[in-house]
């Protein structure tokens, strides 16, 4: 794989600038908005009390992981590259998901401002600084995308529990969680060193998201009598199951060793 190490270098740091000042202004400027919104779910001031700040913290983590990634590239650095992976990995995660509760409380999606910025900053690194093939971009997106929604339905689930207790959600909620972290694995691993053995891993991580997503989406859709957010990741989950299990295809997108 070769790097424009000047490239990444320059990019990691527009990188960890957005998300260094775009957390600390969007925070102080909604986070006080958010604990006064009236939320239109159960759970949602859970999340903009709490989450919100969480994620605050690990988009600040990711402007660390640019950081130092970008000290890499500038030095010429091996493991330049899979820090900036981490971090964007990190990056989209913490600039997506606290949209969500922020619609519920009928506030203006204001993390977008980071994640389409975030979003344009993958396409273009890993086309331009990992020289990674468009198979493998367009793959690792889905698996990130899966990845983001489990953590949406782990974190729900944990807020469901703290304010309805309703005990599905005490069922389930772990298994999130895992799920989360193997496509979370596979994901970096499509994006710096595709291995054969990532493939039972992302099947792991996605038949345990069927298994309690399906039947939490079906319950939750029905006691709010309209779609369900926690059907986002046993579709995506689905998606991506059916794409692993294709034969060769795994192998033709992303040429993967043992």
């Amino acid at each position: 794989m070769k790097k424009n190490n000047v490239l990444g270098g320059i990019m990691a740091l527009i990188a960890a600038l957005i998300g260094i000042v775009g957390h600390f202004v969007l925070f102080f400027q909604w986070y006080a908005a958010g604990m006064s919104a009236e939320s239109a779910e159960p759970g949602c001031e859970i999340l903009l009390k709490y989450i919100h700040p969480g994620l605050g913290d690990l988009g600040f983590l990711a402007s660390a992981f640019f950081l130092v990634s970008a000290y890499g590239f500038f030095v010429k650095k091996n493991w330049a590259y899979n820090l900036s992976v981490v971090g964007i990995i990190l990056a989209l995660l913490a600039s997506f998901f606290i949209n969500i509760p922020f619609m519920a409380a009928s506030l203006p999606p204001v993390y977008f401002m980071l994640f389409f910025p975030y979003i344009l900053f993958y396409f273009i690194f890993l086309w331009k600084v990992g020289e990674i093939p468009w198979s493998r971009i367009l793959l690792g997106l889905g698996t990130g995308i899966t990845y983001i929604f489990c953590f949406m339905n782990g974190v729900s689930s944990t807020s469901r529990i703290i304010t309805v207790g309703t005990p599905i959600f005490y069922l389930v909620v772990s298994l999130h969680w895992l799920a989360m972290i193997g496509w979370a694995i596979v994901t970096f691993g499509i994006l710096t060193k595709p291995k054969n053995w990532m493939v039972p891993v992302g099947l792991l991580a996605g038949v345990t998201e069927l298994i309690v997503g399906i039947p939490l989406a079906i319950i939750t859709a029905q006691e709010l009598g309209r779609f369900s957010l926690f059907a986002l990741a046993p579709v995506a989950s689905l998606v991506m199951v059916v794409i692993l299990v294709l034969p060769n295809l795994w192998q033709k997108w992303t040429n993967a060793d043992d």
